[in-house]
């Protein structure tokens, strides 16, 4: 078998693999989802475990039976089917729909602009602060899970180590440096590794300070530019991360302007983050003050 007939084998059944968990998610069986196409219930499965290539029209008529609006979504799943791209690890099913489009624009981006009102940008996150935040959003959340959202993260980082890596240019709000969410020793060893990563080639870190005239009146967003040229896209970051609209776009992309001139020079960020950790180590020790100390 060919190399170009071994990638068509893979994309069918990638796609087929995404179909099937589609319309296990709305609770279909084959049967009913091929009477919705007009087609019968082997030609379902034939598509499902990637025996038999794909129609256009049956493709968009599933993506209305499962619910499957967003076109950036559509696109995705499209591009692969008929060849328009190589399948990379984020087509997995193993990724939400909605992640995986963004994770698609990060992997494939030449800048990276993110704004992040809550937490460490994922990007700059260790595993101890990645876990400890995967832990906090999804509770209960089982050990294994746990280790597969790190592994996948990491997974994602490596975008920053490759070759041909993105800038990546961050503002983060203050108060997120000052909250241990995996522990203090964990959030200590977290901000030394920002701080490392500040001082590296292409990684720009700025701070924009708990007396800032500006804070935006949403919440984090990512601007992704894919070449010269090209239309930036930018992904609004939720409970589900959503490729946002031109006109949303333009606005997200002048806040962004309006937090980098407001947020504190990228030169300042280690010199503050060492500050912090200082700090921490400071309110965290349990050592009594000595006799007569004041």
């Amino acid at each position: 078998m060919s190399a170009q007939a071994e990638v068509g084998d893979m994309a069918r059944q990638i796609v087929g693999a995404r179909l099937r968990q589609l319309r296990l998610q709305c609770n279909l069986t084959a049967a009913e989802a091929g009477k919705a196409i007009r087609a019968s219930e082997s030609k379902i499965s034939r598509m499902e475990t990637g025996q038999r290539g794909f129609r256009r029209d049956d493709l968009r008529d599933l993506f209305t039976l499962y619910g499957v609006r967003d076109p950036y979504q559509q696109e995705m799943l499209l591009s692969v089917a008929f060849g328009e791209r190589t399948p990379g690890w984020w087509d997995s099913k193993e990724l939400p729909l909605d992640a995986a489009v963004v994770m698609r624009l990060e992997q494939t981006a030449d800048l990276i602009r993110t704004y992040q009102p809550f937490v460490i940008p994922p990007l700059l996150q260790t595993p101890e602060y990645a876990a400890a935040i995967y832990r906090m959003s999804r509770y209960p959340a089982p050990p294994l899970h746990v280790e597969r959202s790190v592994e996948q993260l990491l997974r994602r980082q490596r975008v920053l180590a490759g070759a041909d890596r993105p800038v990546l240019w961050a503002v983060i709000e203050e108060p997120v440096l000052w909250r241990p969410i995996a522990g203090v020793d964990a959030h200590i060893r977290q901000l030394i590794a920002l701080t490392a990563s500040a001082q590296m080639k292409g990684i720009s870190i700025q701070v924009n300070p708990m007396g800032s005239r500006f804070v935006p009146g949403y919440g984090p967003f990512t601007i992704f530019r894919r070449g010269y040229g090209r239309p930036q896209m930018i992904a609004v970051h939720g409970e589900k991360d959503e490729v946002a609209e031109r006109s949303l776009r333009e606005e997200h992309a002048i806040t962004f302007d309006r937090l980098s001139v407001a947020a504190r020079e990228s030169g300042d960020t280690t010199a503050l983050l060492m500050r912090i950790c200082d700090r921490i180590h400071v309110m965290d020790d349990p050592t009594p003050p000595p006799k007569g100390a004041q």
